[in-house]
């Protein structure tokens, strides 16, 4: 026997870590983890859920469920697994969702702990009957996390990329705002467009439009009624675009999560750091830039529905939903595209945000291969409020 993998299995049996779904008595562990272990960058963030973790979960999908990997009492590692219905070749089916992967600063390097807890996720995946591919995302500079999960080690699922998804976070001056505000409600009058906020009669057309649009694209997900009112959202946090006929050609909502979810700068490059430090000087000059410690006042374009070959509908709706965002205390939007997507090439021109890539992968076992490799290559459209 290979002395080496005697020597593993001998630390394997040995080791004190154990894996389990976690529960309420898990939630300020959890909450410390997150806090502790931000991303790296220009600017450092840690992606936090206060007051409480599973609150934050909840928007992730019914069938969602947290893992914690403890070493006595102390939490080191967290993973969440959820499943909701999604578009798939344009069919709707059960998909499950991988996030939030987290393992403390001190056992940096020790992959082995990782990898220990996706046997863990195996023998759930197995147990519970779980969906036969699951999505993820990996920051496209992470790369540690990548070679980990890329690799096709033993024991591990396989990681089979699917795109480029990039994040585009949105600020605006607010002192121009009102100028723009004003010339885009000309344009919808122009293009003979009707713009309404929404309201609970629209529930039911935002439902069907949006669904009717999702099938269109790959991972998007099956919305609910719920899903429409979900935690932070409120009907009449959407903007409808109709054409003359009264028939919807775009809509959006601005979804903040900020009292259940939030982006904490924990540090700035010197660079970034002196231009946060000379706008003190400039405080006309938007956006401002929280100090460490504080969270990003941002808010999500949610629920997007807009035809590709429009992509000036939603320029629209964006302006739109940043002079609902100005009176919120709101300054930045988010929102993501495949990167292939043509509305992604027009914002870009349009308003020069800040862009975060990440890449996108079909997760699976030995009983998702065959799906897996039947996907097509139509554009990939996630929500990404839920990643």
């Amino acid at each position: 026997m290979d002395r080496s993998i005697a020597v593993g299995e001998l630390r394997h049996r040995k080791s004190s870590i154990r894996y389990e779904i976690a529960g309420p008595q898990h939630d300020a562990g959890i909450r410390r983890l997150l806090r502790e272990t931000p991303m790296k960058g220009k600017i450092s963030l840690s992606l936090e859920r206060e007051p409480n973790s599973f609150l934050a979960a909840s928007i992730e999908g019914p069938e969602h469920q947290t893992i914690v990997g403890l070493d006595g009492e102390q939490i080191i590692c967290t993973g969440n697994i959820s499943a909701r219905q999604r578009f798939i070749n344009g069919q709707p089916m059960r998909v499950g969702y991988l996030g939030g992967l987290r393992l403390d600063a001190s056992r940096k390097g020790q992959a082995s702990i990782i990898r220990r807890g996706y046997d863990f996720y195996h023998k759930l995946h197995r147990e519970q009957s779980g969906p036969p591919i699951y999505l993820t995302s990996i920051v496209s500079d992470n790369l540690p996390a990548r070679r980990l999960l890329e690799r096709g080690l033993p024991g591990m699922p396989t990681y089979r990329f699917l795109g480029e998804f990039v994040t585009l976070v949105i600020g605006y001056s607010r002192k121009t705002l009102e100028t723009k505000y004003s010339e885009i409600r000309q344009r919808f009058t122009e293009a003979k467009c009707t713009l309404t906020i929404g309201a609970k009669q629209h529930a039911d057309m935002l439902l069907q439009y949006i669904n009717e649009d999702h099938a269109k694209y790959q991972f998007a997900q099956v919305n609910e009624p719920s899903d429409i009112t979900a935690l932070g959202l409120r009907i009449q946090d959407f903007r409808i675009a109709c054409s003359s006929e009264g028939i919807p050609i775009a809509f959006a909502a601005l979804w903040n999560q900020q009292s259940f979810k939030q982006s904490i700068v924990r540090n700035y490059t010197a660079i970034i750091a002196c231009l946060r430090f000379l706008r003190h000087f400039a405080s006309y000059v938007p956006p401002r830039l929280p100090a460490i410690g504080e969270a990003i006042p941002m808010a999500y374009v949610a629920h997007i529905a807009s035809a590709i070959e429009n992509p000036e509908y939603l320029e629209w709706l964006v302006i739109l939903l940043q002079r609902v965002a100005l009176f919120r205390d709101i300054d930045y939007l988010i929102i993501g595209f495949d990167a292939r997507d043509p509305r992604l090439t027009h914002l870009r021109k349009v308003f020069k945000p800040r862009e975060y890539h990440s890449r996108l992968y079909a997760v699976h076992w030995e009983d998702g291969a065959a799906l897996a490799n039947s996907l097509d290559d139509r554009l990939l459209l996630p929500e990404v409020a839920l990643l």
